[in-house]
């Protein structure tokens, strides 16, 4: 009897070492942009709740503008170094092709205030830089007076803190932990130009809620829009730029609704 306790004690003991070696190996093994292993899924998912769970404590208007050192601050130990070495990797690594912005907080933005779409969706409340922001209105103007309509804000800028928790929670929870679809969709804090102080971009919604994206909607819906069409003839005059057309050479997926600021490209 004592030999079989024994045995099974042995046999118990040799299993979580030989668990504990796999965990040790899947963890420091190198980082796949694919998809992520079991571990660092789990350490991504860590980051994600931990992320959450600070936007959470602030109020909704404020949560565009949280710093990334805050949210940062509340990870610990593995999950800060798994954080820090993903949030430290350039997106080429991931097959994007974007350039570093800025991670500091914008100043001198303007509030704009929600707007209910009716379709019963809301616009929530956004921010811009006050230049960015006197250009989007005289565009508007003019689409206005030209079309009888104008298109809002659905995302203008976004600080690193919120892009960070933004790229994880679409990681976990849309994306099945790959980096590579993620990255196609949501930049990185730092590379995005929702982050840029200077030339930050808009996500436009029309007044009928069409965004491009939001539930069953596509690039197409959006494409349809004689808003869109203005867009094309008109943005340039405005100093707004279609980011990311067809094929782009950043990898980034077709986005006909994110415009963004950029001086004198118009005549």
């Amino acid at each position: 009897m004592k030999s079989s306790v024994k045995f099974i004690l042995i046999s118990l003991s040799s299993f979580i070492v030989l668990v504990i070696i796999y965990i040790a190996i899947n963890y420091f093994a190198p980082i796949n942009p694919d998809r992520l292993n079991f571990v660092h899924a789990y350490f991504a998912k860590g980051v994600y709740e931990s992320f959450e769970k600070t936007m959470s404590s602030y109020p909704e208007n404020e949560r565009a503008l949280v710093d990334i050192r805050v949210l940062l601050a509340e990870l610990r130990g593995n999950e800060r170094t798994f954080a820090d070495n993903i949030l430290n990797t350039p997106p080429k690594e991931f097959g994007i092709k974007t350039p570093f912005y800025s991670r500091q907080n914008a100043y001198d933005l303007v509030r704009i205030d929600n707007v209910k779409l009716k379709d019963s969706a809301e616009t929530g409340i956004q921010y811009l830089p006050s230049h960015v922001y006197e250009d989007y209105e005289k565009m508007m103007k003019a689409m206005s007076a030209d079309l009888g309509r104008k298109l809002y804000v659905d995302s203008g800028y976004r600080s690193a803190g919120r892009q960070a928790y933004l790229f994880f929670k679409y990681l976990v929870n849309i994306y099945d932990f790959s980096l590579k679809e993620n990255c196609k969709w949501i930049a990185m804090p730092g590379y995005s130009e929702h982050g840029s102080p200077e030339n930050t971009a808009i996500d436009f919604v029309s007044e009928d809620g069409i965004n491009g994206f939001s539930g069953s909607q596509s690039a197409a819906d959006f494409e349809r829009l004689p808003e869109f069409r203005w867009l094309k003839a008109n943005a340039a005059k405005f100093n707004f730029v279609l980011s990311y057309p067809y094929k782009n050479s950043a990898g980034i997926n077709y986005e006909p609704w994110h415009w963004h600021w950029a001086k004198n490209t118009g005549s």
